[in-house]
C-alpha cells in the first residue's frame, strides 16, 4: 500500500530481531515515528509474522540486504530509495529507543530544527539491571539502569534530512552537499576531530536509549557476532555491566506501549505472547 511521505521516518538494518523488533516499531509509532525502512540482514527467525500488519499497512517497507558488512551500505541505499519520502530520517538500530523527555512527540521538537541537516542525538547506554536471563516484560520496562561512561554518553546517532545528505560515512553521521554540520539538540555544531561525538552531552529534548546488553546471557551471544557495521567482531565483554543509575524516564510511554503490544497479542492467529 503506497502512503504519501512521512515527516518522521527510521532506516535501520537488522539481523534475528523478532524477539524485540514489535516493541521496537510500536514504540516509535507512538512517539511520532510515521515510516520505517528496514533492511534484512539475512534473518532466520519469524520477523515476518511480527511485523506482517504494519508491513501490509505500508508503515513498515523491508529490504532483502545480504551486503557485508551492509550498515553504512544500507544507509546509502535508504537514502538514495527513500530520501524523498520523508522530511527527516533518524539512523538508528533496534537497540536503539528515540524519544524526547519532555514527552514531546519526535516530530514537534525536530520541526525547530529545520534549519540544519541533521540533529545528533546523544545516547544513554543501558546495562543489565541485574538480569542473568532475558526477563519476562517489555526491554523499556526491564532494563532501568544506565552507565555513567562520559565517552559513551556523548557518542550520537543521526536524524538527517535526506536532501542534504552527500554520503554516510558510518553508522553515527553523514555528510552534506552543502558542507554544514550537524547540530545537537542545543544547536552547537557537531565538528568533531571524530564526528560521532559531541563536545559535551545534551538530552534534555532528545535522547536515544541504547539498550546494547540487555540481560547477561544474551550480550554474550552478542558478543560472538558480526558486527553490521565493520564485519568483525569486536565488542569489549567488559561492557555487560549492571548499570550505575537508575533512569525511569521513558516509562511515560509503558502504558501505552503494553497495550499497543497487547493489541497485536490478542488478534486471531497471532504467535506473539502478550506482556506484562
Amino acid at each position: 500500500m503506497n502512503q504519501p511521505g512521512a515527516y518522521l521516518s527510521i532506516c535501520a538494518i537488522f539481523y534475528n530481531e523478532a524477539t524485540y523488533i514489535r516493541e521496537w516499531v510500536e514504540f516509535h509509532r507512538i512517539v511520532g515515528v510515521e515510516r520505517f525502512f528496514l533492511y534484512d540482514h539475512k534473518s532466520t527467525d519469524d520477523w515476518r509474522d511480527v511485523l506482517s500488519d504494519h508491513i501490509e499497512s505500508g508503515e513498515v517497507i523491508v529490504h532483502d540486504w545480504p551486503v557485508d558488512p551492509g550498515q553504512v551500505e544500507a544507509y546509502e541505499d535508504c537514502i538514495g530509495r527513500h530520501g524523498a519520502d520523508s522530511r527527516w530520517i533518524a539512523f538508528i538500530d533496534i537497540d536503539e529507543f528515540l524519544f524526547s523527555p519532555t514527552g514531546e512527540p519526535v516530530p514537534d521538537v525536530l520541526r525547530d530544527y529545520e534549519e540544519f541537516p541533521a540533529v545528533g542525538v546523544n545516547w544513554r547506554i543501558f546495562g543489565s539491571s541485574g538480569h542473568q536471563r532475558r526477563p519476562d516484560g517489555l526491554v523499556t520496562e526491564s532494563y532501568l539502569h544506565f552507565s555513567r561512561n562520559p565517552r559513551s554518553r556523548r557518542t550520537i546517532k543521526s536524524i538527517a534530512d535526506p536532501s542534504r545528505v552527500a554520503r554516510a560515512v558510518t553508522g553515527h553521521y553523514f555528510e552534506y552537499r552543502d558542507g554544514a554540520p550537524a547540530v545537537d539538540e542545543l544547536k552547537r555544531p557537531i565538528t568533531g576531530p571524530d564526528l560521532a561525538f559531541t563536545e559535551s552531552m545534551a538530552m534534555d529534548r532528545l535522547r536515544l536509549n541504547h539498550y546494547a546488553i540487555k540481560s547477561e546471557e544474551e550480550f554474550a551471544r552478542k558478543l560472538a557476532r558480526v558486527r553490521a557495521d565493520t564485519g568483525v567482531v569486536d565488542r569489549d565483554p567488559l561492557k555487560a555491566k549492571f548499570g550505575d543509575v537508575r533512569d525511569e524516564a521513558i516509562l511515560m510511554y509503558a502504558p501505552r506501549l503494553r497495550a499497543a503490544m497487547g493489541a497485536k497479542a490478542s488478534k486471531p492467529g497471532s504467535r506473539e505472547a502478550p506482556r506484562a
